[in-house]
């Protein structure tokens, strides 16, 4: 799933986050990899497709480290 995010509640740079359904994300800004997480391949329990809440969980957390990016004081 690709969505494209705003940080700063619409004011401030936007990016894209391309998440998948195993829980990696890609985090992109005017087409350079900003930031890229790759979920652990094999774990007792892991669906073998993967899963809707893994995908949205991604991309909340990718969400977060964007705006951690752009805090106060950093």
């Amino acid at each position: 799933m690709k969505v494209v995010y705003v940080s700063q509640n619409g004011a401030g740079p936007s990016y894209e986050i391309e998440a998948d359904r195993h829980g990696s994300y890609t985090i992109r800004s005017g087409g350079a990899v900003v930031k890229r997480v790759t979920a652990l391949t094999q774990y007792m329990g892991r669906p073998l497709w993967g899963t809707r809440k893994l995908e949205l969980a991604a991309i909340e957390e990718a969400k977060a480290a964007i705006e951690a990016q752009h805090a106060p004081g950093r």
